[in-house]
C-alpha cells in the first residue's frame, strides 16, 4: 500500500556560492576592497530581482488583440493631450539647464525625505520592513550546515546539540523517508504515525535550535536598526546635495526628451540604476564599519559566522531595495518621478 503523505519540510536551498569576504581581525574593520565587492554583488542581486519582477508583471498581463488596440488608441490620445498641455520639450542646447533644475528639485525633495535627526515616516516604515526580512535571512542562514562564501562555503562548528540533530535529520532526510516507506507496517495508521513522528522530530530540533539563536538574532537586529537609523538620519542628510548631483549626472536624465520638473518614465531605468548604485556605495561603506565595531564583543567561536552574515550582499541588496522603494514612492507622489506601471503594481 503506497504512502501519500508529504515528506517533512526541508529548509530552503542554499544560495548560489559567492566570493568569500575576508573577515577582519579583531579591532579592525572591513577593507575597502571587500566593501567594493559587497556593493557590486549586492547591486547585481538587486538588478536581478527588479528584472524578475518586470518579467513576472509582463507575464501576468493577458493579451487580447481587440482590447490591446483600444488601449493603444486611448493611450495615444492621452499622450497627445499631455504633450499639448505640458511645457515644450527642451532644445538640445538646454539640457544643462534641465539637469540643473532636476538636480535642485531632487536635492530639495531628498532633504525633506531624509531630515537630520530622525527618519521620516516613509523611511522608518522601510527600515522596519528591512528588519523583518533580516530576521528571515538570519534564520535561513542558520539552517544551513555551511556558511555562505567561497565556492562551497565552510562547515559550521556545532554549538548546540539541537543544531547537530537538525543538520543530521535534514542531511539524511530522503534516506530515512525511503527507509520508512520500505518497512512493513501493521496498519496504515501506524505508517502515517511514523512519518508524522519523523516530521515532528525534525521540526522540534529546528525550533529548539532557532530558539537558542534568538538572543543573538535580537542583538544583530537591534544593532542593524541602530546603524540604519544613524545612516538615514546623519549620513544621508549631509549627502543629499552630492547624491542628487551624482544621480542626475550619471543617469543622463536630462538627455533627449526631458523636463526640468520631473524624471520621465523613459528615463526612470537609468535614474534607478544611478540612484541605487550611489546609495549602495554609501550604505555599505558606513554600515559595514559600524556593524563590525558594534558587534566587536561577539564570542570568538561565533565571530566568523557573524561576520559572514553581516557581509552577505543579499542583506544589502534587500536594504537598498527597501530604502530606494521608499524614495521612489515619495518622489512619485511629489510629481517628480514617473514610475512605470509594473513599479506601481509591485508597490
Amino acid at each position: 500500500m503506497t504512502n501519500d503523505r508529504q515528506p517533512p519540510r526541508k529548509p530552503p536551498p542554499p544560495p548560489p556560492p559567492r566570493v568569500a569576504i575576508a573577515a577582519p581581525a579583531p579591532g579592525q574593520t572591513i577593507s575597502q576592497d571587500s566593501k567594493d565587492r559587497i556593493a557590486e554583488m549586492a547591486i547585481g542581486l538587486l538588478e536581478e530581482q527588479v528584472q524578475a519582477r518586470i518579467v513576472h508583471y509582463k507575464a501576468d498581463l493577458e493579451t487580447n488583440p481587440e482590447l490591446d488596440a483600444i488601449t493603444a488608441s486611448v493611450v495615444a490620445q492621452l499622450k497627445q493631450m499631455q504633450e499639448s498641455m505640458a511645457p515644450s520639450a527642451p532644445r538640445p542646447g538646454d539640457s544643462g539647464d534641465v539637469a540643473a533644475q532636476q538636480e535642485r528639485t531632487l536635492r530639495s525633495l531628498l532633504a525633506r525625505l531624509l531630515p537630520a535627526g530622525a527618519p521620516s515616516l516613509i523611511i522608518e516604515k522601510r527600515i522596519k520592513a528591512s528588519l523583518r526580512s533580516l530576521a528571515r535571512l538570519f534564520f535561513q542562514s542558520e539552517l544551513h550546515e555551511r556558511t555562505r562564501g567561497g565556492e562551497t562555503g565552510t562547515t559550521k562548528v556545532i554549538q548546540h546539540g539541537e543544531q547537530a540533530l537538525f543538520y543530521l535529520l535534514t542531511r539524511y532526510h530522503h534516506r530515512m523517508h525511503n527507509e520508512l516507506q520500505n518497512f512493513e507496517f501493521a496498519s496504515q495508521e501506524t505508517r502515517e504515525r511514523s512519518f508524522e513522528l519523523l516530521q515532528k522530530l525534525t521540526k522540534d530540533m529546528q525550533d529548539a535550535f532557532l530558539a537558542r539563536k534568538s538572543t543573538e538574532l535580537k542583538r544583530i537586529v537591534g544593532t542593524f536598526n541602530a546603524v540604519l537609523v544613524d545612516f538615514v538620519s546623519t549620513v544621508l542628510p549631509r549627502a543629499t546635495g552630492e547624491l542628487a548631483h551624482e544621480v542626475i549626472v550619471q543617469s543622463g536624465s536630462a538627455e533627449g526628451k526631458a523636463f526640468g520638473y520631473k524624471i520621465t518614465q523613459a528615463a526612470f531605468p537609468r535614474f534607478r540604476s544611478a540612484f541605487e548604485r550611489r546609495l549602495m556605495v554609501r550604505l555599505v561603506s558606513f554600515v559595514e564599519d559600524e556593524l563590525v565595531t558594534r558587534l566587536a564583543d561577539t564570542a570568538e567561536h561565533t565571530r566568523k559566522e557573524t561576520i559572514a552574515f553581516i557581509t552577505n550582499p543579499e542583506i544589502f541588496s534587500m536594504i537598498c531595495g527597501e530604502l530606494s522603494g521608499g524614495a521612489y514612492e515619495y518622489l512619485c507622489n511629489e510629481g517628480f518621478l514617473d514610475l512605470p506601471p509594473e513599479w506601481h503594481t509591485a508597490a
